[in-house]
C-alpha cells in the first residue's frame, strides 16, 4: 500500500467526519501517525535526565496533586542500557504496530510476536485497504528470532530477524464486523493457558481511527481472543461495560500484561491492561465530560477469560484516563492547553506501545508513542497548517517527537482503588531515545513496546524507515 493512498484514505474519512460526527473532529492519523504536544513540568531531556512531576496542570485538572507515589521505587530512563537494534524482516513493513514477548518461543530462548499489516488484510491483496465487500479480510501476526542486537549508523546494516512461518490470521475475520478500512490492528499479547483452557492464548486489539464515522457517539468493542495458531478466535469483546466511563474510543491502541504481585494488590486480579488517546467527547453536549474518549493515554486493566469459549463484555476496571474539554482543550484552531488535564495535549498525540518494566526494586508503566509541540491546527479553510508531512484534511501539530512517558505504578493504583480521580495521575518523567534512527521532527510514529520481564529487556519498535513509501521498521533493545 502506498503511503500516499494511505493517507488519502484517511484523507476522504477526515472530510466526512464533520458530517457524521456533528462537529467532532478527528485526528489525522496515517502514514505521519500522529504527533505534537511537548512536555509536562518535569519533563526529560533526550537522554532521560530528568525531575519529577506529580500534579496535574492545566486548567481543567486545577492544581491536584495526585497521591500514592513511591518515590525510591521510580525506576529512570538512565538505567537503560542501549543494547543495540535489529530489522524486522520485510513481512512487516507497514505494520509492527503490535508487539509482545514470547518466553517459550525459540525453544525457550524467547521470540517476538509482531502485527503484520497494520490494516485488515486479504492475502489476495496484499498491503491494500479492505473496502471490497467480497474480499476476506483479517488482522495478521508473525513470530519473528531475537538476534543479537547491534549498534550501527545505518539501519540497513542491522542484523534481520528471522520470521519463523508465514504470517498467521488470528482474528478468523472477526475485526471486520466492526469495521473493514478505518482501523489500525494495533496489538496482540502472549497470555498462559488459564482455567479449563486447552492451550495458551493470544489477545488482539484494534484501534478504530476513524470511531466518529464508524459508530458515531456509540461505542464499540475492540479486544478478541484466539489460540496461537489463529484458530477457536473469539470476540469481539467490549472492555467493560458499555457505560460511562468505558468507551471503544479509550481503548485498543496498546495492550501489555502486569504484574501478579500489582494485579492482586490495585486491579482485583486483572493482568491485562488496554489504552488509547482520542481527544473526542461521545456528543459534545457537556463543556467537559468523560463519555467517549480521552485527552491523554488511558490505561484500563481486564481479566483474562479461564475458557476457550468465552462469551460477554470483559471484566475490565479504569485506572487512567483524562477529562474530554471540547472545544476548551484541543478545539479545532481554538483550544487552550490550560484547558487540558493532560499538559499540552493535542488530538494528533498517538500513544502506541506499553509496558510493566520492573527491576525488582524500581518500577514504572512506560508508555510509548508520538507526540508533538504544536497547536491543534485544523486545516479547514481559510486555515493552512503548512504540515511537511501531510496535507491531509484533519488536525495537524507539527513539529513532532517520539516520547516514552513513565508512570508511578502506585499513583496508579490508587487511582484503581478509588482513592483519586483518574485525571490527576501524570508522567514523572519523559524520556525521548537519542538511538532511534529518525530524530528531529519525524513524519512517522512508532510501534509496539513489549518488556521481557526474567531477562529485563525493553524491545521497542522504530517504524518510517527506508525511502518512499518502503516503511521498514527496526526494534531497539535496552536492557536493565
Amino acid at each position: 500500500m502506498s503511503r500516499n493512498m494511505h493517507l488519502a484514505v484517511v484523507g476522504i474519512a477526515a472530510a466526512l467526519v464533520l458530517v457524521l460526527c456533528a462537529g467532532c473532529p478527528p485526528d489525522s492519523t496515517g502514514g505521519n501517525g500522529s504527533g505534537a504536544g511537548g512536555g509536562n513540568g518535569g519533563d526529560a531531556t533526550s537522554n532521560g535526565a530528568s525531575g519529577d512531576n506529580s500534579s496535574a496542570g492545566g486548567g481543567a485538572a486545577g492544581s491536584v496533586t495526585a497521591i500514592g507515589a513511591v518515590i525510591e521505587e521510580r525506576l529512570r530512563a538512565t538505567e537503560f542500557e542501549y543494547q543495540g537494534a535489529f530489522r524486522l524482516p520485510d513481512e512487516f513493513n507497514w505494520g509492527a504496530r503490535g508487539l509482545s514477548f514470547y518466553a517459550d518461543g525459540s525453544a525457550g530462548a524467547g521470540s517476538l510476536l509482531v502485527t503484520g499489516f497494520e490494516l485488515l488484510m486479504d492475502p489476495a491483496h496484499p498491503n491494500e485497504t479492505c473496502g471490497d465487500p467480497s474480499w476476506e479480510c483479517g488482522a495478521y501476526y508473525g513470530e519473528v528470532t531475537i538476534p543479537a542486537p547491534a549498534v550501527a549508523d545505518n539501519w540497513e546494516d542491522l542484523p534481520v530477524a528471522t520470521v519463523f512461518a508465514p504470517l498467521i490470521e488470528f482474528d478468523g475475520g472477526l475485526a471486520s464486523s466492526v469495521h473493514r478500512e478505518y482501523l489500525f490492528v494495533s496489538d496482540l499479547e502472549y497470555v498462559p493457558q488459564r482455567g479449563s483452557q486447552t492451550s495458551a492464548k493470544l489477545y488482539g486489539s484494534i484501534d478504530v481511527w476513524y470511531a466518529e464515522g464508524v459508530a458515531g457517539e456509540d461505542t464499540f468493542p475492540t479486544v478478541w481472543m484466539a489460540n496461537m495458531d489463529g484458530s477457536q478466535a473469539s470476540g469481539m469483546f467490549h472492555v467493560g461495560p458499555e457505560e460511562e466511563p468505558f468507551h471503544g474510543r479509550k481503548v485498543g491502541s496498546y495492550m501489555f500484561t502486569v504484574p501478579d504481585w500489582y494485579a492482586d494488590q490495585y486491579l482485583n486480579g486483572r493482568t491485562l491492561v488496554t489504552g488509547r488517546s482520542r481527544g473526542t467527547p461521545a456528543d459534545g453536549a457537556e463543556p467537559v465530560t468523560t463519555r467517549g474518549g480521552s485527552q491523554g493515554p488511558t490505561l484500563f486493566a481486564f481479566q483474562p477469560f479461564d475458557s476457550d469459549a468465552p462469551a460477554g463484555n470483559l471484566d475490565a476496571m479504569p485506572f487512567l484516563y483524562y477529562r474530554v474539554s471540547f472545544p476548551g482543550c484541543a478545539g479545532p484552531n481554538v483550544g487552550d492547553v490550560a484547558n487540558c488535564d493532560y499538559p499540552d495535549f493535542t488530538m494528533c498525540d498517538d500513544w502506541s506501545g506499553g509496558a510493566f518494566a520492573d527491576t525488582g526494586t524500581r518500577r514504572a508503566i512506560m508508555l510509548l508513542g508520538y507526540k508533538g509541540l504544536g497547536s491543534n491546527c485544523y486545516d479547514e479553510p481559510p486555515v493552512e497548517c503548512n504540515d511537511p508531512c501531510s496535507d491531509s484534511h484533519g488536525y495537524h501539530c507539527q513539529p513532532n517527537e517520539r516520547q516514552i512517558i513513565f508512570y508511578d505504578v502506585h499513583e496508579l493504583g490508587q487511582t484503581a482503588l478509588g482513592a483519586q480521580d483518574p485525571w490527576v495521575v501524570l508522567p514523572y518523567e519523559i524520556w525521548r531515545p537519542d538511538e532511534f534512527y529518525l530524530d528531529g521532527s519525524p513524519c512517522w510514529n512508532v510501534g509496539g513496546m513489549a518488556f521481557d520481564a526474567a531477562g529485563r529487556r525493553l524491545f521497542v519498535v522504530e517504524r518510517g524507515l527506508g525511502d518512499g513509501e518502503m516503511n521498514a521498521a527496526v526494534v531497539h533493545v535496552w536492557s536493565l
